[in-house]
C-alpha cells in the first residue's frame, strides 16, 4: 500500500473471513458488537463510547474485517502514538493468525510495515493527514476509526475535520469516532447525523491512593522508586507500572531503583526512542516481577497483561505555547482528570489493583476534568498553511472542527502568512510558491521562513539548529542566582551580542563537537534532555527541507545568520525613524526604546524582554519575541 493510496488498492481475498476464527469473545465490546456492524452499515458517522479494557481498540478493526468491510476497501485505525499504532497492529495480526505487514499492517512515519494488499492498516494521524492530502476522497478505503478521540490531539482534530471533508465530497468511506471518555453528547451535537452506540467495560475494582504532601516535579522519580521498592518488598504479587514525563525521567527512576539494591525484579523502560524490539520486551515473560517505567504511551490503548501496581507522577510532556517567545515548545505540565484516571485504569485490566498518586487528593481535585483540545491551545498560523495546502479555506472551502477558536484568532493566523509572503496575492485561499515550501517542513511557519531565507544566504545548516533550538527545552538553567560553578560553565561559551539564538548555536556544535557525551553535559551544566530534543529536530526538520527540495548548505558570518532569522520575525523588527521612536515596516507600529532592548547604527532594534510598547487604534500593546537580533541592512 502506498502513503497516498493513488487509485483503488487491490483487495486481499486469500482468506475466508466468514469461516475463521478471530479476535477475544470474552471482552465486554462484543455484546455491542452486533449493534456497531449495524449502524455503520447504515451510517457514515458512527460514534463509540466503550470503557478501557472493553477491547474496542483490538476487536473493531477484526470485528469489520469478519463482516466484509475490507472488500470495499482498506480499514484505516488512526492513533495517536507510534508506539501504540505498531503494537495493537502486531497483538490483531496475532489474534487473527495473520501476517504482520502482508495482512495488517502499520505506517507510522518513522516505522512501516504494509503491504499493498493489506485489509487492516494501523497509521498515526500525521501519516493520515499526508494520506487524505494525497487522496482528499479517501478512494479505497473502506472505514477510518479514530480510537482515543477524547485525547483531542490537533492532527487527530484535523484528521477528523478532513475526513468529514471527503464524506461532504461523496466518499463512502465510513467514519467511527471511539474512546473510553468521550463526551458523546458534544460529539453529537457537532455530528448530528451520526449514530451512536455504547458499550460496557470489564474493570475490576482499583484501590487509590495520594500523597500526603505535594512531591516537587524534581523529586519524582525518587519518590516513585521508594514506592515501587516498598511495593516490591512487601511480596504482594503483580507487576508495576510507573508513569513519567519523559525519557530523563524514566532513566533516572530506573537508576534510583538500581542504587536502592532492588532484585528479583527487571525493570523496562517504555518510551517513544525505544526501538521497536525494546518496546515489545515489556510483553515478554520475564523473570520476577516487571517494573516498567514508561511515559503517557502507556495510557491508552495497550493492555499490559500482569500490572496491579500503577505509580502516576501526574505528569506529562505536552504541546505548550508560550506567548512571550511566541513557540509551541513540548513541556512538562500537570495532566488533567480525565487522563490521571486512564492511567489508574492500567491496574484494574486483568485484575483487582492498586493506584499510588504522587500528588495530592487536593491536587487531583483542583485539575481540569477533561484535557483541552491542542487547536484551543495553539497558534494558528501553521494549522491555516495546513488547510490552504490541501485546498481548503475559510473563506471558500471551510473545514468544520468539534472546537473552533475565536474568529479573530484566525484572522491574526492569516496575516502572519500574509507578513512571511505565504499566501498566493492574487487568490489568497491558496498559498504561494514559498507557502508550498512552508507547508513540507512540518515546522512553525516562522521557522520555515527563516530556513528558506537562510538557503538563499547559504547557511541553512545552522538556521535548521536554530529553528530546532526554539523548539526546545532550554539549554542552560535559568535563575537569578546560580551556583558559582554553573556561571563559570556558562561564561567559557562566546556570548552573541547580536542574537541568543546565535549563542544557543554556538553552545550546540560544542556539545555536537564532544559528540554529544552525556558526561560533557554534567562538566558543563548544559540539559542533556535539550541536546537531545535538538538532535530530534534537527532530523525532522532535515525531512521537511528534503520534501519542500530546500538546499541544505552552511557557512556565511553573523550578519548573514541575523538576516535570516529576520525574515521569520518581519513583525519584531524596528528601524530608527527619528526623535528615539521606531517604526515596524511590515506592521506599521510604531514604538519607543525599551531597557534592554538592542540598537545597531540606529536601524532595527528588537528584544527578548517584553518591553517594547506601541500603541494601535489608541491600545497600549507589549510586542515580546523569540530572540533579539539585528539586521545591519535597513
Amino acid at each position: 500500500m502506498s502513503d497516498n493510496m493513488e487509485g483503488k488498492p487491490t483487495i486481499d481475498r486469500h482468506r475466508d473471513n466468514e469461516s475463521q476464527e478471530i479476535g477475544n469473545l470474552d471482552l465486554p465490546i462484543w455484546q455491542v458488537m452486533p449493534e456497531v456492524v449495524e449502524k455503520l452499515r447504515n451510517n457514515k458517522k458512527l460514534i463509540l463510547k466503550s470503557p478501557t479494557g472493553s477491547g474496542k481498540s483490538t476487536q473493531i478493526p477484526q470485528a469489520l474485517w469478519k463482516e466484509g468491510f475490507h472488500k470495499d476497501g482498506k480499514i484505516l485505525v488512526i492513533q495517536n502514538r507510534v508506539a501504540v499504532a505498531v503494537e495493537i497492529a502486531k497483538r490483531i495480526a496475532d489474534e487473527m493468525h495473520a501476517r504482520i505487514g502482508k495482512d495488517v499492517g502499520y505506517i507510522t512515519g518513522p516505522e512501516r510495515n504494509a503491504d499493498r494488499r493489506a485489509d487492516i492498516i494501523f497509521a498515526t494521524a500525521g501519516v493520515f493527514k499526508n494520506m487524505i492530502r494525497n487522496n482528499p476522497t479517501l478512494e479505497g478505503v473502506s472505514v477510518v476509526l479514530f480510537d482515543e478521540f477524547d485525547e483531542r490531539q490537533l492532527l487527530m482534530d484535523i484528521s477528523v475535520a478532513l475526513t468529514e471533508k471527503a464524506q461532504e465530497k461523496g466518499s463512502p468511506a465510513r467514519m467511527v469516532l471511539m474512546s473510553a471518555t468521550l463526551d458523546a453528547e458534544k460529539v453529537g451535537e457537532h455530528f448530528p447525523d451520526a449514530a451512536t452506540a455504547e458499550a460496557e467495560g470489564r474493570s475490576f475494582p482499583i484501590e487509590m491512593h495520594f500523597a500526603e504532601r505535594a512531591i516537587p516535579t524534581y523529586d519524582m522519580p525518587q519518590a516513585a522508586a521508594e514506592r515501587a521498592l516498598a511495593i516490591h518488598q512487601s511480596n504482594n504479587p503483580g507487576d508495576i507500572l510507573i508513569f513519567m514525563p519523559g525519557k530523563g525521567e524514566i532513566q533516572e527512576t530506573i537508576n534510583t531503583l538500581a542504587r536502592g539494591g532492588i532484585t528479583g525484579a527487571t525493570m523496562l523502560p517504555l518510551h517513544s526512542e525505544l526501538s521497536a524490539d525494546e518496546r515489545h520486551r515489556i510483553f515478554d515473560p520475564a523473570l520476577g516481577r516487571k517494573i516498567i517505567v514508561s511515559t503517557n504511551i502507556a495510557e491508552r490503548g495497550l493492555t499490559i497483561d500482569g500490572v496491579r501496581f500503577v505509580i502516576d507522577s501526574g505528569l506529562a510532556r505536552m504541546n505548550s505555547y508560550d506567548a512571550n517567545a511566541d513557540v509551541t515548545k513540548l513541556l512538562v505540565g500537570p495532566c488533567a482528570q480525565d487522563s490521571l484516571k486512564q492511567r489508574a485504569g492500567r491496574a484494574g485490566r486483568t485484575q483487582p489493583g492498586e493506584c499510588y498518586y504522587l500528588i495530592t487528593e487536593s491536587d487531583f481535585n483542583k485539575r481540569a476534568t477533561s484535557t483541552r483540545p491542542e487547536i484551543m491551545a495553539t497558534p494558528l498560523r501553521d494549522i491555516v498553511l495546513q488547510i490552504k495546502s490541501m485546498g481548503y479555506s475559510r473563506e471558500g472551502d471551510p473545514l468544520h472542527f468539534l472546537d473552533y477558536p475565536e474568529k479573530v484568532n484566525w484572522k491574526e493566523a492569516k496575516n502572519q502568512l500574509r507578513m512571511f509572503g505565504a499566501l498566493n496575492p492574487e487568490d489568497e485561499t491558496k498559498l504561494s510558491a514559498l507557502g508550498e515550501k512552508l507547508a513540507e517542513f512540518g515546522c512553525d511557519p516562522r521557522d520555515g521562513a527563516m530556513i528558506v531565507r537562510a538557503s538563499e544566504l547559504g547557511c541553512s545548516q545552522e538556521v535548521a539548529a536554530m529553528a530546532a533550538i526554539r523548539m526546545s527545552r532550554p539549554l542552560l538553567r535559568r535563575g537569578r542566582e546560580l551556583p558559582e560553578d554553573v556561571l563559570a560553565a556558562y561564561r567559557q561559551f562566546p556570548k552573541s551580542k547580536d542574537s541568543d539564538l546565535i549563542t544557543s548555536l554556538g553552545i550546540y556544535r560544542a556539545a555536537e563537537a564532544a559528540g554529544f557525551s552525556s558526561s560533557w553535559s554534567r562538566q558543563n551544566h548544559v540539559s542533556w534532555l535539550a541536546l537531545r530534543d535538538i538532535q530530534q529536530n534537527v532530523r525532522r526538520i532535515g525531512e521537511g527541507m528534503q520534501r519542500a527540495q530546500v538546499d541544505l548548505n552552511n557557512g556565511g558570518g553573523t550578519d548573514v545568520l541575523c538576516k535570516a532569522i529576520a525574515a521569520g520575525f518581519p513583525d519584531k523588527v524596528f528601524h530608527s525613524v527619528g526623535r528615539d521612536r521606531y517604526e515596524n515596516e511590515t506592521t506599521g507600529d510604531m514604538a519607543v526604546l525599551g531597557n534592554e532592548s538592542s540598537v545597531v547604527a540606529g536601524k532595527i532594534v528588537a528584544s527578548r524582554i517584553i518591553d517594547i510598547q506601541t500603541r494601535r487604534g489608541g491600545q497600549l500593546r507589549i510586542i515580546s519575541e523569540a530572540t533579539k537580533f539585528f539586521e545591519n541592512d535597513s
